[in-house]
């Protein structure tokens, strides 16, 4: 899961890169509104990545080795 979010913020980092200096943000009429949209767009999904990586469960897999190893241990003695 943190390869997934990390992969993905290097591919929104990438097409920031190379889209910023192309679109038109000083235009007017249409296209300026599209270059706005694209951005706060971007920004959204750099957001959210950003979020799920902070708040990624971290003990999760811990404990479930742990309650495995237990639940093991419980059986073998039912034996």
């Amino acid at each position: 899961m943190k390869n997934r979010i990390l992969l993905s913020l290097l591919c929104i980092g990438a097409l920031l890169y190379v889209a910023v200096p192309r679109l038109p943000m000083g235009e007017d009429g249409l296209a300026g509104w599209f270059a706005l949209i694209w951005l706060v767009v971007c920004l959204m999904a750099v957001g959210g990545n950003i979020a799920a990586l902070m708040y990624l469960p971290k003990r999760k897999r811990v404990l479930n080795k742990l309650k495995f190893e237990q639940e093991k241990r419980e059986r073998l003695r039912q034996y």
